[in-house]
């Protein structure tokens, strides 16, 4: 009656499905955008962030491409030959490069991030809180109890004495 219950086997969980990585054809235009923006020095950067607005087609990054562009431009403008011996100059480039580097780092982050497929979420069910009934758990030694007879002959006495106290003791005496 008390004991433990067989519990069901549990059912294996489907194997997870294994996510696939980008294609080849994501990979080569990662790679032939990135080598884009680093061979032209910057002045291209704004063909990358031009993909990403168009990939993921959320406002910041249609705002992003055009504040890259309206820089890069006027990074190329101190770029000109009239100011080829002043620190325009100098502060254009340096400012051509700076961008070519951020630039080439979030299309990296931005563009793998949007091809990493989705995790897998396997939902299992919780254990029950509690058994339906109770039970001894394993382990669990039952606190030692007096032997029966003694108890059980105690009680007799004290019954004994009890339905003497309540007899009537004799004809002349009557409950008042």
């Amino acid at each position: 009656m008390y004991g433990q219950v067989p519990t069901p086997a549990p059912t294996p969980l489907p194997a997870p499905v294994r996510a696939t990585g980008p294609s080849a054809a994501t990979i080569t235009v990662r790679v032939l955008l990135t080598v884009l923006v680093v061979l032209s020095l910057g002045f291209l950067a704004w063909v990358a962030m031009l993909r990403i607005a168009i990939m993921r087609r959320s406002g910041r990054d249609w705002a992003l491409f055009w504040g890259q562009l309206v820089l890069n431009i006027a990074c190329v403008v101190p770029l000109e030959q009239r100011f080829a011996d002043t620190w325009m100059n100098t502060a254009g480039m340096v400012a051509l490069l700076v961008q070519m580097a951020i630039v080439t780092c979030y299309f990296l982050v931005v563009d793998i991030r949007h091809h990493q497929p989705a995790p897998i979420l396997i939902m299992v069910p919780p254990p029950p809180a509690r058994p339906p009934y109770p039970y001894q758990p394993i382990g669990h030694v039952p606190a030692p109890q007096p032997p029966g007879g003694q108890r059980i002959d105690q009680v007799r006495a004290e019954l004994d004495e009890l339905s003497d106290l309540l007899r009537p003791r004799g004809e002349g005496e009557g409950r008042a």
